[in-house]
């Protein structure tokens, strides 16, 4: 089952994106759409374990900008998409990252080659959107988007999260029962490599990548970078970059 949350206050549009979306879901999958026409709407009855929502940046009443940031500090886990009749994100919800800007006067292959890499990263997701451990010999149930980093443990590894979460387990180590290798497999279609034999990173945390150093900064954190891991990291690092942002970048790693 695929949740699908659309905002915007044109009810002829949210038909038309629906059905779009529908056209677009070539594998089949089970959808449920919940529609919201107005922000206030959304932000007092957000179904907080869905999949997407498409939310409309031009909204009257709250706007669709603040309520990214409403989204952010409640700690939505689904995938944002954000879409105008004008391209006008702000510096508040660029810090907030959505997946991906819709316009909604782009051509109609457009828009349907966008659902599709959108119902793609869904599928990503999907496939490890939570993660267990065990913290004070009792189990816990983590989202991977808020995990900063693993290092390794004796029984599986150890999960860093980011500075938020982290104030919730302030007593004792977070262990997960997988090692790197499984773990690697698990994450890595969710933005995880490693940049060094006793680190497993989330790419979205990094805010500076320095190899030559050998240094990575995420979430405020300073993690060591191997050189011998330099250019297939770069390589993820960049393959993920791309996938979110559709950029051509290039790394020096020299």
């Amino acid at each position: 089952m695929y949740k699908i949350l659309i905002c915007d206050d044109d009810a002829v549009f949210v038909k038309e994106l629906e059905e779009l979306i529908k056209e677009c879901n070539k594998n089949k999958r089970e959808l449920e759409f919940t529609r919201y026409y107005s922000g206030e709407d959304l932000l007092n009855n957000l179904t907080m374990d869905s999949d997407v929502l498409f939310l409309d940046i031009q909204l009257g009443g709250t706007d669709g900008n603040d309520i990214a940031v409403q989204l952010k500090k409640r700690r939505y886990q689904g995938i944002l998409v954000q879409y105008s009749g004008v391209y006008m994100p702000t510096p508040e919800t660029i810090k907030i990252s959505p997946y991906r800007y819709l316009l909604k006067q782009a051509g109609r292959d457009s828009l349907y080659k966008d659902i599709c890499e959108i119902f793609e990263e869904m599928d990503r997701m999907k496939t490890c959107f939570t993660m267990e451990a065990s913290y004070n010999r009792e189990k816990v149930i983590l989202q991977t988007s808020d995990i900063v980093y693993f290092t390794h443990h004796k029984k599986g590894s150890i999960i860093h999260l980011n500075k938020e979460r982290s104030r919730e387990y302030p007593d004792a180590k977070l262990i997960t029962p997988y090692n790197f290798k499984e773990l690697q497999e698990m994450l890595y279609y969710v933005g995880f490599a490693c940049p060094h034999n006793s680190y497993l990173v989330n790419m979205h945390y990094i805010s500076a990548f320095n190899m030559r150093k050998e240094f990575l900064e995420l979430d405020g954190k300073i993690v060591p970078a191997a050189r011998g891991k330099a250019e297939q990291f770069s390589k993820e690092f960049t393959r993920y970059i791309k996938q979110k942002y559709r950029e051509n970048l290039r790394w020096d790693i020299q």
